[in-house]
Order: C-alpha cells, then sequence, then structure tokens
C-alpha cells in the first residue's frame, strides 16, 4: 500500500505476545487513519459496559496517511480508549517527534490489550518489538523514565511515550508524555496505561515513506505552506495570546467559573511571559509555526523550573480558575503536572473546585484551600498524584468528587470531563460545542471559539450555529485521522486535503468523500458512547451556565439560554441525521 504501512500491530501484555495484522485498502480508505482508524477499532475490540481501568479495555495508538511526510505538521498521533474519567469514548493527540517513528517503524496502529502482571515497557525497534521489565522505572517522573528508557534500549534517537506516578496511581485523569514536554492530555490515557502496568513505550522507524505520487504531493503541499504564516500570533506570542482576547470578551473562566474576567490577567498574559520567563520558539517535527514556547524560572522560590509553555489553558486553568497571579508559579505548576504525568485541564478544574468548595465551606481540608495560594496548588498536585488524603477524592476529577462528597451542583463539566479556557456564557457555539463533544467538555474538536471570537459567526448568534459547528467538526475530524494539527487547519482547504490523500495512497478521494469520512468518524465515536448510554440527556450542559449570569467587566450580564440551547441541539442531531435522542443510524 501506498501512503500506510498496511499493518495493525496488536501487543498482548498478559502473554507478551505479538500479531500483525492486515490494513487493507478498502478499511483504510473507509476509516482513513488517526480518529477514524481508531473508532473501528474501539468498535470492533472494546466490550460495551467494561470498567475503563479494567484489563478489557484497549488502548489503541494510531498515525494517519501524512505522518512523516513533507505536509506541514505531520508529525502528531492519536490514542483512542475507554476514558476512566469519563467511562465514554476517550481520545487525546499529541505532537513532538514521536508520530513519524511509529510510521518509519511500518505500523499505522498499535492495539495494546490486557494487563502486564509485572511492570513492563514496550521498546519497538523498526519491526523488532520487546517487552522489557520495568519494575526499576517505577516511581520514576516522566523525565526520569523517558531519560532511562532511552539509554536502556540503546538508541538516542528514539522517541519515548511515558507515565508518571499519577498515571502509575490510576488518576482518572492521568495523561502520557513523549518528548518530554508533549502529552496525550485529555480523558485519562495515562491511567488506562497505569491500569495494564505499562510505564513506557519507545519507537524508533527507519523505514522510507512511499507515496503514490511524490511530485503532485510536494506541489499541494508547496500551496498549503504558502498560507501559513511564518511569523504570525502563533509564532510570536504561543497560546497564551489567548488571555488577553478571551479576558477582553469577558469569557476567561476565573474563581472556578464565577467570573469572565481577571483583574491581575497582565500578570500571566503572553507580554508577561516574554519578560518573566520566555527562553525561545521550539517547534514540533515538519511544523512551520513553532508555537511552543520554552520558559525556565530564573529567580524566587521556583527557580530553576523549566517548562514548555505555559500553554494557555494551562494559564487559564490555574491562573483563572486558581486565580494564581503569578505566572512563575504557574510555570512551576506545569512543570509539576508535566513530570508527575496530569492533564493541566483537569488538574486546575480540579483544584479551583476545592478552593470553591472550601470557599463555601462544603469540604473538609487539614490545611486551607484558598484561591490564589501557590504553595497549596503544588501540595494538591502532588497528593492527587500519589492518592494521598484529599487528593485521592480529587483524583477521580470533579464528576466523581462532587458526588462522594454531595455537593454535585457545584462541579462544572460535560460527561465527567471538566472545561476548557472558554466560558460558553459567552459562545453559544461552544456551548452546543461543550455539550454534544463525544468526549465531554472540548474545544479541539470544533473549535468554534475561534471564529467566534474573531466574529465569523456572531457569538451569541443561535440561527445557524448548530450547522456552522457541525461543519467544523466534520473537518477537524478529519484533521486528526489523517493526523495533523487543528492549528492550521484553515490552511487546509477541503480540495487540499482530498488531493493529497489521493497523491499520498493512490485511492482516489473526493472532497465529498473526504467530507463524509469526517462525519462518519463523528458517528463512530458517538455509536461507541451510546452503547455506554449516552443520549440527549448527556448533551447537557452545569446548571450553573443556564441559571447563574456572570459579568464580562462591563454591564452586561450573560447565561446560555437554555430554550436557545435546546433548539441548537435538535438542529444539531437532524444535521447529523442523528433522531431526537442523540443516536446515529447503524453504520451502513
Amino acid at each position: 500500500m501506498k501512503g500506510y504501512s498496511g499493518k495493525i500491530l496488536t501487543l498482548d501484555l498478559e502473554d507478551r505476545s505479538t500479531r500483525v495484522d492486515p490494513l487493507d485498502q478498502e478499511t483504510a480508505k473507509k476509516y482513513v487513519g488517526g480518529k477514524g482508524l481508531g473508532g473501528y477499532l474501539m468498535m470492533k475490540g472494546v466490550p460495551a459496559g467494561i470498567d475503563p481501568l479494567s484489563p478489557e479495555n484497549l488502548l489503541a495508538i494510531t498515525i494517519g496517511p501524512f505522518t512523516g511526510t513533507r505536509a506541514p505538521t505531520s508529525n502528531r498521533f492519536g490514542a483512542f480508549f475507554k476514558s476512566p474519567l469519563t467511562g465514554i469514548w476517550g481520545e487525546s493527540y499529541s505532537g513532538g517527534h514521536l508520530g513519524p517513528h511509529i510510521r518509519k517503524a511500518g505500523y499505522d496502529a498499535i492495539v495494546i490489550k490486557r494487563k502486564s502482571k509485572h511492570p513492563v515497557y514496550i521498546s519497538i525497534i523498526d519491526d523488532v518489538v520487546t517487552f522489557n521489565d520495568a519494575s526499576g522505572l517505577w516511581g520514576k517522573n516522566t523525565m526520569e523514565t523517558e531519560e532511562a528508557v532511552r539509554k536502556e534500549v540503546g538508541e538516542e534517537k528514539a522517541r519515548v511515550m511515558t507515565i508518571g506516578p499519577a498515571g502509575e496511581n490510576m488518576v482518572r485523569y492521568a495523561c502520557v508524555c513523549n518528548d518530554y514536554y508533549r502529552q496525550l492530555g485529555r480523558a485519562g490515557a495515562g491511567a488506562v496505561m497505569g491500569s495494564k502496568n505499562l510505564k513506557a513505550i519507545a519507537f524508533l522507524g527507519t523505514g522510507r515513506i512511499d507515496l503514490a505520487d511524490e511530485e503532485k504531493f510536494e506541489a499541494v503541499v508547496r500551496d498549503v505552506s504558502a498560507r501559513i504564516p511564518k511569523d504570525g500570533p502563533m509564532t510570536k506570542f504561543g497560546t497564551p495570546n489567548m488571555v488577553n482576547i478571551q479576558n477582553a470578551l469577558g469569557v476567561f473562566p476565573t474563581h472556578y467559573w464565577q467570573k469572565g474576567f481577571f483583574d491581575a490577567h497582565g500578570n500571566i498574559n503572553a507580554p508577561a511571559m516574554a519578560k518573566e520567563i520566555l527562553d525561545k520558539n521550539k517547534a514540533c517535527w515538519n511544523c512551520p509555526v513553532a508555537c511552543g514556547k520554552m520558559s525556565s524560572v530564573k529567580d524566587g522560590k521556583y527557580a530553576g523550573t523549566i517548562v514548555e509553555g505555559p500553554e494557555y489553558e494551562t494559564l487559564f486553568a490555574f491562573g483563572g480558575l486558581c486565580e494564581l497571579a503569578d505566572i512563575k508559579a504557574i510555570a512551576k505548576a506545569n512543570e509539576v503536572c508535566d513530570l508527575l504525568g496530569l492533564d493541566t485541564i483537569s488538574s486546575g478544574n480540579v483544584i479551583g473546585f476545592a478552593m470553591r468548595a472550601y470557599e463555601l465551606g462544603k469540604i473538609q481540608s487539614p490545611f486551607p484551600i484558598k484561591f490564589g495560594d501557590d504553595e497549596v496548588t503544588m501540595k494538591l498536585l502532588n497528593l492527587i498524584a500519589m492518592r494521598e488524603d484529599i487528593g485521592n477524592t480529587l483524583a477521580d476529577g470533579v464528576r466523581i468528587a462532587s458526588k462522594s462528597l454531595g455537593i454535585e451542583d457545584l462541579a462544572v463539566h460535560v460527561k465527567g470531563l471538566e472545561p476548557p479556557g472558554y466560558d460558553p456564557r459567552g459562545y453559544n457555539g461552544m456551548a452546543l460545542s461543550y455539550a454534544v463533544g463525544v468526549r465531554g467538555a472540548d474545544h479541539l474538536r470544533s473549535t468554534v471559539y475561534a471564529y467566534e471570537m474573531r466574529n465569523v459567526s456572531d457569538r451569541f448568534m443561535v440561527n445557524g450555529k448548530a450547522a456552522f459547528v457541525k461543519a467544523l467538526e466534520d473537518k477537524l475530524a478529519v484533521i486528526d485521522s489523517l493526523v495533523i494539527c487543528c492549528f492550521v487547519r484553515d490552511a487546509y482547504e477541503w480540495e487540499d486535503l482530498a488531493r493529497l490523500y489521493t497523491y499520498a495512497t493512490g485511492l482516489d478521494m473526493s472532497v465529498i468523500q473526504i467530507k463524509e469520512a469526517g462525519s462518519k468518524a463523528i458517528d463512530v465515536a458517538r455509536r461507541f458512547s451510546a452503547r455506554e448510554g449516552i443520549s440527549r440527556k448527556d448533551d447537557a450542559l452545569p446548571r450553573l451556565f443556564h441559571d447563574t449570569p456572570f459579568t464580562d467587566g462591563s454591564s452586561k450580564a450573560h447565561v446560555v439560554v437554555k430554550a436557545d440551547f435546546e433548539r441548537m441541539l435538535d438542529e444539531y442531531y437532524q444535521a447529523r441525521g442523528w433522531n431526537s435522542d442523540g443516536i446515529p443510524p447503524p453504520e451502513s
């Protein structure tokens, strides 16, 4: 096959066996790769109703037909699993330099099943797969583990994905780290690896990538590359540029979703970051944007901290929700999360939830948990990762923690997933996108906030919003199937995606067909969650967003109007061809 390796590698951790199955052309074209292929593998291999932390769960790691090619940002890979945090469909993506090694090792997907009796790490060096004892690595942080694994396999060029103590202890929002600073961040992939006693996977691929028509592929790549700004806001400022934008619009979630404006935002925005901690830009493999920002703290109590970031979502989660007004403290929280293997979005939400509960006298703690307290934040992160004291409760995420504490009305989540940094009371598109998000409250499956904040689509508009969100989701599902970065989504026009696929694989793909592939990928993921009981009742926002207005820094107060929301939901289901309860038709 061209554009694909044509092989799916299955690793059984219990008996340490390997199996290689072919990926035929029909399946490849139908599911494309990445998200679509992950959905196919999940529906095929994960029984309905299982415990996500049981050996019956799978971890499917997939790439796409563009991975490792000259297509801009073709460095990414995806992971698919039943989420320990939500109990439904789980997906996550990461950049860096690891993805191309999976492709060059000769695989389109790696499926990990069952559970090792003892800690293990796997090395995949081209077609040689080895199961290695990881007892000496258990308890190490992510960076220590990555360095140790690379040394043990004897390949400095190897790329390693690893969990930290949070994954080992099955914190439900534990992430998987690679290239030191990149993460499979959301929905708890790290907990799935921990439940399988799998500490790390090392990849080194040296094979050639064959395309059907390299000359025509390269011509389209040049067209796409020309549309990517070489010195735009993402290159200059990275995602921290969003702090000022969201704060000015009054949608920067603050004081655990009680406000949309952080008075101290000037201490944690892109200019503050550039002045206080920024060292240089950093790019993932084959990325012309270089949105990553290598940063270090040079003085004060957090001197010696080194991170790639903090990204906007980390700045919002700790700066807004927890009201940490010091960029150096947020950088330290970022570093602690990276080393322990914790998702910063969920971690900031969980700690903000604890701060709000303490403020209202709803939670007991042996120490004060107050907004703006950076030392308490660091303490809680460590307690969460180790599942000690109050951290054991918070390690389950806000939905489960709030239920055990009897304060469910205080918890902000959708389907168990804590939201990112765009308050839906100021974005009708995000309100809908959060609610229907197949993995829960999500910003990257539609990125509609990016168009609403620029008034491409009026952020308070209701008419036509469902169709707009659906169209964005379909394109992002294709982006996630190919697998490339959503930050360059607008540079890739639909015709480019279809032509690049055709020239890479030799399989004719029309614009209509590739659009349908995006919609089908979303349908497959929704069917997976529908098997677990997800329906219209779950496509809902926390009551706070409907009932409690927040001020955006002006005299205006906003809520998500319930009648408008229900109307958008009806129109969304109709646009997708789902029934009125949000269930897709059977796969044809």
